[in-house]
C-alpha cells in the first residue's frame, strides 16, 4: 500500500483536516470565537505534549540513532531514562511561560465555553487514537526518541509567523493563524505517523481504529 492510500485510510488524519476547518469556518461565522481557538490550540499543544511524553516513556521500538549523552553514543535506556523526563520538564515550563503571555490579551472569560468542551474532546480522541496506534498496530516501527522530543514544537512555530506574515500580506492576524494552524498541524501529523512510510509494514488486518 502507499503512502498516499495509507494517509487517505487513516481516520486520524481526516479527523485532524476536519477540527481544523470546524475552527476556520467557526471564526468566519463570529470572529469572536478566536479567543476560544487561541485556547483550543493552546490546550491542543498542551495534549500533545502530554501524550507524546507517554509515548517517549512506553517506546518498545526506539532508535537512538546520531545520539550522543556526554559524548558518547547513547544507548536506548539512557535516552529512554532522560529525554522523557527532560520533554515533560522543558515543555512545561515553556507552556506555563505561554499561558501568562497568552492572558495578557486572550482573557479566559471571553472564550465560548461550549464550544471549547466539545472541540477539546474531539482532540483528545484524535490523540488517544494515535497513541492507541502507535502502541498497538504500528508497535513495531522503529522511531527515533530524539526526533519524537522535537516534533511537539512544530505546533508554536504559527503563532510566531502570525505576528509576522499579516504585514507581508495583508491577512487579518486570525485568519493567519488559522491557515498556519492547520497547515503546521498536518505537517507535524504526517512527519510523526512513520506507518505512513514504513515500506515493510503491511496494513493492519481489520483496518484502522
Amino acid at each position: 500500500m502507499s503512502p498516499i492510500q495509507k494517509i487517505l485510510r487513516d481516520p486520524a488524519f481526516w479527523a485532524l483536516i476536519f477540527m481544523n476547518l470546524l475552527f476556520i469556518y467557526e471564526y468566519k461565522e463570529d470572529p469572536k470565537h478566536y479567543t476560544t481557538i487561541i485556547w483550543l490550540y493552546w490546550c491542543q499543544s498542551v495534549l500533545l505534549g502530554v501524550f507524546n511524553f507517554f509515548d517517549m516513556l512506553t517506546l518498545k521500538n526506539a532508535s537512538v540513532e546520531n545520539m550522543t549523552i556526554n559524548g558518547k553514543p547513547a544507548t536506548v535506556r539512557q535516552a529512554k531514562g532522560c529525554l522523557p523526563i527532560f520533554f515533560l520538564f522543558h515543555y512545561g515550563i515553556f507552556h506555563l511561560v505561554y499561558f501568562v503571555f497568552l492572558l495578557v490579551d486572550f482573557k479566559i472569560s471571553d472564550m465560548d465555553f461550549g464550544m471549547w468542551k466539545w472541540a477539546i474532546a474531539g482532540i483528545f480522541v484524535n490523540q488517544l487514537i494515535l497513541f492507541v496506534q502507535n502502541k498497538t498496530k504500528y508497535a513495531g516501527i522503529k522511531r527515533n526518541i530524539g526526533t519524537m522530543f522535537f516534533i511537539p514544537y512544530l505546533r508554536i512555530v504559527p503563532m510566531h509567523l502570525t505576528i509576522l506574515l499579516p504585514k507581508f500580506l495583508g491577512w487579518t492576524p486570525a485568519l493567519t493563524f488559522l491557515i498556519l494552524k492547520t497547515v503546521f498541524d498536518i505537517i507535524g501529523h504526517l512527519v510523526t505517523t512513520k506507518y505512513y512510510w514504513n515500506k515493510e509494514e503491511e496494513s493492519p488486518e481489520g483496518g484502522y481504529i
